[in-house]
């Protein structure tokens, strides 16, 4: 007699950080004065990630982000990936603090202007109204914890998870993309969500229950740092701490189902 075992689906949210043009534009040659900010990417890691360049690389930060939103027209497994655009966002109000980082950091990501938008096509991307496609706006550092949006979006993704696919919030992916890995990705993508995690919901009367996840992972091919050394040591990190590193674009969309 034959059995068919059938297996829960995979549930992944990419957190694509940063990904705006303040931090990844294309650039017109390696002259650090060409960055519009301090914060930016680089001449290299642009060609790295968005293509172009002396051998006309290709765009694998936009042809990743196209099959997870299921804009390719595959149609495989897309339905089962959300995307969370965690976007850096400075308005210019006078304020002090946001003065002085400007003067530390060079001016970017205020509304209304070019550096806000986001990187290439993913601009309209994120104007998606597909139920797996998320915008969260923060000014600081720690975008996991305090009050950004992105808990509530993340929380609603694992109850999704759990209500209509049998998955359990803690066994959800997390595929991190985006930049800086030495800094947001390595500590807000990546040990926040493995070692903190979200608020059970599943037990309000209990203030200290959490749901940590145990399958969280940063694609190298798609994240960056300014410093190559850096990045490296933040992949190295990422796995000392229990989190995967995924070398090429083709393992972030196999670890997607896509």
């Amino acid at each position: 007699m034959e059995t068919q075992q059938q297996t829960r689906p995979t549930v992944t949210v990419v957190v694509a950080q940063c990904v705006q043009r303040s931090f990844i534009s294309p650039l017109g040659g390696p002259d650090p004065r060409l960055k519009p900010c301090h914060l930016h990417c680089g001449y290299v890691n642009s060609i790295r990630l968005l293509g172009g360049g002396p051998q006309q690389a290709p765009n694998h930060l936009e042809h990743f982000l196209r099959r997870a939103h299921g804009l390719d027209g595959a149609g495989t497994g897309s339905d089962r990936v959300h995307v969370v655009y965690v976007d850096d966002e400075h308005i210019d109000d006078g304020n002090e603090l946001t003065a002085a980082h400007f003067a530390q950091f060079g001016r970017h990501c205020v509304p209304g202007e070019d550096g806000y938008r986001g990187t290439g096509e993913t601009a309209e991307w994120r104007a998606l109204r597909n139920g797996r496609t998320h915008v969260v706006k923060t000014p600081g550092l720690n975008d996991n914890m305090y009050g950004t949006g992105f808990i509530p979006v993340l929380t609603a993704i694992c109850q999704e998870a759990e209500e209509v696919y049998g998955v359990a919030p803690g066994a959800v992916r997390i595929l991190n993309i985006g930049g800086w890995s030495i800094i947001k990705v390595l500590f807000c993508g990546v040990w926040e969500l493995l070692h903190h995690g979200i608020p059970d919901w599943r037990d309000p009367t209990n203030r200290e229950a959490t749901i940590r996840f145990h399958d969280v992972a940063v694609c190298d091919a798609l994240t960056y740092s300014v410093q190559r050394e850096q990045h490296n040591v933040a992949l190295e990190v990422v796995e000392m701490i229990g989190g995967q590193v995924l070398r090429s674009v083709d393992d972030a969309l196999a670890y997607c189902g896509v």
